[in-house]
């Protein structure tokens, strides 16, 4: 008994371990808003310019010229650029809630069966505490907790985006439209599959997240299905 609790307890430290590289993604996530700032960076070189032109624009009158002359162009250039940057940016947060979720789960069961081996209820976090401090699930009392991170995201940091992107794709379509009308339709079509790319994906991810959703049953029903073979293996 004690060898199998140490085998289980190895795969959960590992998967612990795995599982803070992707919480340290997500933490990180502003790591990825380089991208955004290289889009600037693009946008000047186009130009012939770079960040260091701007900040000696201040005592070089040619250059301030240049950027002057320019700047509405470099503007659109980063707006144009702007949208399916950060489209792309989300898919990164996505692909590591995923993966804490998968983890946190199997983790969860993992914990069952350490529990039942030893008879008590030693392991609690991920199968007893976080569907109800993190997926909404009342206590035996009926007591439930708002998740105030997934509130804040739909509260501030979602419609910040959106009005963000809203801004930034008119301006380039206004933008695009006067020199090219094919290459505008081209943008608008651009923009709108990856907006419903990442609409699509996310809204499969809160499905799999949920304590109830496809990726709980499928991670239990494995367990469930493992444990069932090897109950008949040794004739229990």
């Amino acid at each position: 008994m004690m060898e199998t609790i140490e085998i289980l307890l190895h795969e959960y430290n590992n998967l612990w371990s795995e599982k803070e590289v992707h919480l340290q993604g997500i933490r990180k996530f502003h790591n990825y808003l380089t991208y955004i700032t290289a889009i600037g960076s693009i946008a000047l070189a186009v130009h012939g310019l770079n960040t260091q032109d701007i900040i000696s624009s201040a005592i070089d009158s040619h250059k301030a010229d240049v950027i002057a002359k320019n700047s509405a162009n470099i503007l659109h250039l980063f707006f144009i650029s702007f949208t399916p940057v950060l489209f792309i940016t989300l898919i990164f947060p996505i692909n590591d809630l995923f993966h804490i979720f998968a983890i946190g789960y199997h983790v969860g069961e993992i914990e069952k069966r350490i529990n039942q081996i030893a008879g008590e209820e030693l392991l609690l976090w991920e199968n007893k505490i976080c569907p109800k401090v993190f997926g909404g699930e009342p206590d035996h009392q009926g007591n439930r907790l708002v998740n105030i991170i997934n509130k804040g995201d739909y509260l501030l940091l979602f419609p910040a985006l959106l009005l963000l992107c809203i801004v930034s794709i008119g301006i380039s379509i206004s933008y695009i439209w006067a020199k090219s009308v094919i290459g505008a339709l081209f943008y608008i079509v651009l923009v709108i599959y990856m907006f419903s790319a990442i609409i699509y994906l996310a809204l499969k991810l809160k499905n799999y997240i949920s304590p109830s959703g496809e990726l709980s049953k499928i991670i239990q029903n494995t367990h469930i299905y493992v444990n069932s073979k090897e109950n008949l293996g040794t004739g229990k």
